[in-house]
């Protein structure tokens, strides 16, 4: 395995560890806070949701590239899928969407896995960051989680204070 590879591999692990201990470390009223007020509206349970969500479609872009293809398609609706998909896991307890995450997550490392250094060079189209290549899509999947933790801390830091 590539020093590449090992390294994204290493950071998808580490960041399912701490986005699991980070919301397993939330009390359920917690869990139930209001995060985000705009386009979307999304508990802090909603937000683990919505990794959930997000990563499996950066598996299904991650699957397209390696197979030759472009990536997102044209007329994926990012905001359209980020306002519907989260709430599909609503029915799911906390322990049940935590373990969706682990194993959606230990899915996206399998992909890493079995990718060559080459396939990491792979060039297609994100549906949030346009152009680029499958290393960077991979590795916003650590960064992206990392962001909407950010955004929960800061909307529960008054409730603990």
């Amino acid at each position: 395995m590539t020093d590449r590879r090992a390294q994204i591999i290493a950071s998808l692990e580490e960041g399912r560890k701490e986005t699991l201990s980070f919301f397993r470390s939330q009390t359920p009223e917690q869990l139930e806070t209001q995060v985000y007020h705009d386009e979307v509206t999304w508990t802090a349970r909603q937000v683990l949701a919505h990794l959930v969500t997000i990563e499996r479609s950066m598996q299904r872009l991650c699957r397209d590239m390696l197979a030759g293809g472009p990536g997102t398609p044209p007329d994926f609706d990012v905001d359209r899928f980020n306002r519907t998909q989260p709430q599909k896991l609503d029915g799911l307890t906390f322990d049940e969407l935590a373990e969706q995450f682990s194993h959606v997550r230990g899915e996206t490392i399998a992909i890493v896995e079995a990718m060559s250094d080459k396939d990491l060079d792979r060039k297609g189209v994100h549906a949030f960051h346009g152009p680029g290549t499958l290393d960077r899509f991979i590795r916003w999947a650590y960064e992206h989680a990392r962001l909407h933790e950010a955004d929960v801390r800061r909307v529960l830091e008054p409730a603990t204070s």
